[in-house]
């Protein structure tokens, strides 16, 4: 280990010390469960790997659709920065591939902005690409279910001018709209129990209280609350990773819960960190490399405007 100052050192153990007594006050499996159950924050229910006599109909039905998003900066600094982005949606059952493309940088967009601001355009600009993409699938590739990566909510906040055309046309054409959620941010379940939790443990998000206290297959549904109006809510483990990915439904389609929750368990391999194998297919596919962006730039900008947008931190040499 590199030599350390003795200051550093014991900040470090200090704030290891805090990790650990957060941890060591997460209730345990059986006692968050007894909670959750009593206090009627939710219903836990087990759901199992369909066949393919099962799966068949939701071919027959035009297949399976996942929706991703990606963004990617050039490394300069603000506002000599452009940032690229792209949506994809693909289907099991076609193979058209649904591309919406957007470029964004701070010194053409008619209006003047901060670094901030900037920040907000671009995640409102590529929820309103997916929601393009998913739009799109809905209508050409007619899936029976659309999987879209991240939470609906997301999509209803960021991308309001699509939202409720989307969810329209999916409740029209019977089409499953389902967010699958890998990084969990909410904290339904500590606010609904605050007063059973230790202090430590009051704010906590939802995954760092279910971590390992899912069994493989089991999810949780959350009974609706004002929290997130309109839609349906279950937190699941879909494979060997404690960590659950969260799945958001729309409130009209709620019946077909645990059916979703099936297919999306059955569509996950045990040792994957816990997204429907199809999501990480479209992800791998969507993905912008920062390899990519720096042969536009030298394409586009020649090599000498390209040295102006290095930052000097990527020039170090020790």
């Amino acid at each position: 280990m590199e030599r350390l100052n003795e200051t550093l050192k014991t900040e470090f153990s200090i704030a290891a010390a805090a990790l650990k007594n957060r941890l060591k006050d997460r209730p345990g499996k059986e006692r968050l469960r007894d909670l959750i159950e009593k206090n009627g924050v939710g219903r836990f229910h087990r759901s199992r790997k369909m066949t393919n006599d099962e799966l068949a109909p939701f071919s027959e039905k035009g297949g399976i659709a996942g929706v991703d998003g990606s963004t990617n900066n050039t490394a300069g600094t603000f506002p000599y920065v452009i940032t690229v982005q792209q949506a994809l949606a693909m289907s099991t059952a076609a193979k058209e591939e649904i591309y919406r493309t957007a470029v964004l940088c701070p010194l053409f967009m008619g209006e003047s902005m901060d670094e901030a601001e900037y920040i907000e355009r671009v995640k409102s600009s590529l929820a309103t690409l997916e929601a393009m993409a998913a739009l799109e699938a809905a209508e050409k590739l007619k899936p029976a279910v659309l999987l879209i990566d991240g939470s609906l909510v997301r999509l209803k906040i960021e991308a309001k001018s699509l939202w409720e055309e989307l969810k329209k046309s999916a409740i029209d054409r019977g089409i499953l709209l389902v967010g699958v959620v890998e990084g969990i941010t909410t904290k339904i379940i500590s606010s609904a129990l605050r007063e059973s939790l230790p202090e430590t443990m009051k704010e906590a998000s939802d995954w760092e209280l279910l971590f390992g206290a899912l069994d493989e297959g089991e999810g949780l549904e959350i009974v609706p609350t004002g929290l997130k109006e309109g839609f349906r809510t279950v937190f699941m483990r879909t494979s060997a990773d404690p960590k659950p990915i969260g799945i958001d439904l729309l409130e009209e389609q709620c019946e077909y819960a645990e059916l979703v929750e099936s297919l999306i368990f059955t569509l996950t391999p045990r040792d994957s960190r816990g997204i429907p194998l199809w999501l990480d297919l479209v992800d791998k596919k969507v993905k912008l490399s920062d390899a990519l962006l720096e042969g536009l730039l030298k394409t586009y900008l020649g090599e000498d405007y390209s040295e102006f947008l290095t930052p000097k931190r990527a020039k170090r040499s020790l």
